[in-house]
C-alpha cells in the first residue's frame, strides 16, 4: 500500500516545537505508532520531546539511544514509548528486547530510526519525515 502525504509543516526554529506539537495532536489525537525518519542531527529527538511534553510528560529522559526503549506513563495512565532503533543491527536483536510484544500494546509509539524495525511496525504507522533546508528550517511531511 502506498503512503500519501497528508500534512506538511515548516518548523522555522528547532528550539520552538510547541506550535508543531499542537498541530500534530490536532491531526492525530488518538494513540498510534509514529515513525520519525531523518538524518542524524535533524531534530528527531527534540521534536519527540516536544510531543511528549504536550502529552504531559515532564520527566523526559533524553534519547533512548543506549536503552533503545524508554517507557513513559502519561497523565491518563497510559503507556507511551519512545524508541530509538539506531543501535539495532538486525531483526533478532529487536526480538531479543521484545519489540514484537511491545508493538502489540495499545499505546503511543514515537520511533526514531524506524527503518531498522520496519517489519515490526503496524500497517497504519504514520511516517513523519524531517529534512533540514539551507535556511536551517525543518521541513516536515507526514505520510499515512
Amino acid at each position: 500500500m502506498n503512503k500519501v502525504i497528508k500534512h506538511e509543516f515548516v518548523l522555522s526554529q528547532l528550539s520552538d516545537c510547541k506550535d508543531f506539537s499542537e498541530q500534530f495532536f490536532n491531526w492525530y489525537p488518538e494513540k498510534n505508532c509514529f515513525a520519525f525518519s531523518g538524518e542524524m542531527g535533524v531534530g528527531k529527538t527534540t521534536i519527540i520531546r516536544s510531543l511528549l511534553q504536550h502529552l504531559g510528560i515532564e520527566d523526559f529522559q533524553g534519547s533512548p539511544t543506549f536503552a533503545i526503549v524508554q517507557t513513559y506513563l502519561i497523565p491518563t495512565n497510559e503507556n507511551c514509548y519512545h524508541i530509538d532503533a539506531y543501535r539495532l543491527n538486525n531483526k533478532e536483536e529487536a526480538m531479543a528486547i521484545g519489540f514484537d510484544e511491545i508493538m502489540n500494546e495499545d499505546a503511543y509509539f514515537f520511533i526514531e530510526w524506524p527503518e531498522k524495525i520496519k517489519s515490526f511496525l503496524p500497517d497504519n504507522t504514520i511516517w513523519v519525515y524531517i529534512r533540514e533546508n539551507e535556511s536551517n528550517e525543518r521541513l516536515i511531511h507526514i505520510e499515512e
